[in-house]
């Protein structure tokens, strides 16, 4: 019998943080969860969950509060599902995902790993150069989806994305309205228009609305609402995603208006496509990726899963020669260009699944080559797939430097790596997302 019952009331001593970042408390050895409750806080909550192991709890008072609480600064917040942390001091927020990383190391892979301080982040409001907004219903709303579901909670502005999202969200949702264009529904796969993401790098804005197949005609129209709002400095597009899931983008995108975006980051120019991965955090990107580029230290890099090729031209300042592999053809294409542009030419792209070109680039490498090797791997949340970790430890260079969004698969990965030979030399967490539970991770392994 559980010491808790769905509906009751009880008042309990926050001892720990859960991953995403809720508090925990203990009854005995049970658990409660109680989101927005921080240690050495004595809360009230309702219990609205309780399984034989755990409850979990909903907040409704403070009866003792932490010193590291905050007043969260958005006027959604606990209603989107886009923050979870900023009813916490930020120093308590970069001591929480230091402390994170280490528990997941050893939660998810019995590793006992020592993490270094969190590296703050340069700005911790209108930090986001990236916003993706779902839009729903008939009227169209715009916002974020409320935590753990589906449902949109209408925003006008966010204070995590660039400056001036606001006068974008309120143009199109009048936009919409005025031309009678209907947001997406996931039940029946009706409506018109499932999102609207933007990109602001330095004074510049693509801006992408993804369709569902409906209304492409009035939707076009929307370039002369951004005309008006930037000038010359913006791209347009719309993406044609017409497929039942929850993935943003579709595989097409066509350039209505405007020219595809020149900016300068890490002190190259460059023109990021709206289907090509970007880290989100200018100033955090520039930092993790002059440390990558100075632990890399090797004349010969394998960049996999590089994406806009950002890192592989940062690489390429100090090595002889860097190939990088990319799944996403418009990604590659961006790295090219970008690659002319800069006048780059030690950079080779290659387009495909790491999992199938990895071993078969290695095996062509020459015995000099492997000689001056190094690795540089950068996956999506997955992490890496096997046959990319085995065709790298086949490789057997000295230093491998592995940059990761989950801690999870970070620990996965790199306990297959140890057990081919490598040790964890340095762990660093990047504070990459302000004011929510995730956290970006360098690991540097070294050759035993």
């Amino acid at each position: 019998m559980t010491p808790v019952n769905k509906n009751d009331v009880v008042e309990i001593e926050i001892d720990g943080l859960g991953y995403d970042g809720e508090g925990i408390a203990h009854i005995g050895g049970y658990t409660v969860f109680v989101r927005y409750a921080l240690p050495g806080e004595k809360v009230r909550a309702l219990i609205i969950l309780a399984k034989p192991t755990f409850a979990v709890g909903k907040l409704q008072n403070i009866l003792r509060l932490s010193p590291d609480r905050v007043e969260p600064f958005c006027p959604v917040y606990g209603k989107c599902g886009g923050c979870v942390l900023q009813h916490m001091s930020y120093a308590a927020q970069l001591e929480f995902k230091r402390k994170s990383v280490e528990d997941t190391f050893f939660k998810s892979a019995r590793l006992r790993a020592s993490a270094d301080k969190t590296v703050e982040s340069p700005l911790t409001k209108n930090y986001r150069n990236k916003m993706s907004l779902p839009v729903r219903g008939n009227p169209a709303q715009i916002g974020f989806f409320a935590l753990g579901s589906h449902r949109v909670v209408p925003v006008s502005d966010c204070p995590v994305q660039f400056e001036g999202n606001g006068k974008l969200i309120e143009a199109f949702g009048k936009f919409l309205h005025e031309n009678g264009i209907s947001g997406y529904n996931e039940t029946d796969g009706s409506g018109s228009v499932r999102h609207i993401t933007a990109r602001k790098l330095g004074d510049f804005y693509t801006v992408t609305v993804v369709s569902n197949g409906n209304h492409g005609k009035k939707l076009k129209k929307f370039d002369e609402v951004l005309r008006n709002l930037y000038g010359e400095k913006y791209a347009y597009y719309i993406n044609y995603n017409t497929l039942r899931n929850n993935v943003i983008l579709g595989k097409e995108s066509e350039l209505i208006g405007g020219t595809p975006a020149v900016s300068v980051q890490n002190g190259l120019e460059i023109s990021v496509h709206p289907q090509s991965f970007f880290q989100v955090n200018d100033g955090v990107r520039e930092l993790l990726y002059r440390e990558a580029a100075k632990e890399a230290d090797a004349s010969v890099i394998l960049d996999a899963y590089s994406g806009a090729g950002v890192l592989s031209a940062v690489l390429a300042r100090t090595a002889e020669k860097v190939i990088a592999v990319e799944i996403e053809p418009k990604a590659v294409d961006s790295a090219n260009a970008m690659l002319i542009k800069n006048g780059i030419a030690n950079v080779q792209t290659v387009c495909g699944d790491c999992a199938e070109k990895l071993p078969r680039i290695i095996s062509e490498l020459s015995s000099a080559d492997k000689y001056k090797l190094g690795a540089v791997l950068d996956p999506p949340r997955s992490g890496c797939d096997s046959r990319v970790l085995e065709a790298i430890i086949s490789a057997n260079p000295p230093k491998i430097i592995y940059i990761s969004c989950n801690p999870a698969t970070l620990a996965r990965d790199c306990s297959r790596l140890i057990s081919g030979g490598y040790e964890i030399s340095r762990l660093t967490p990047f504070d990459m997302f302000p004011h929510s539970a995730n956290v970006e991770t360098l690991c540097v392994l070294e050759r035993k």
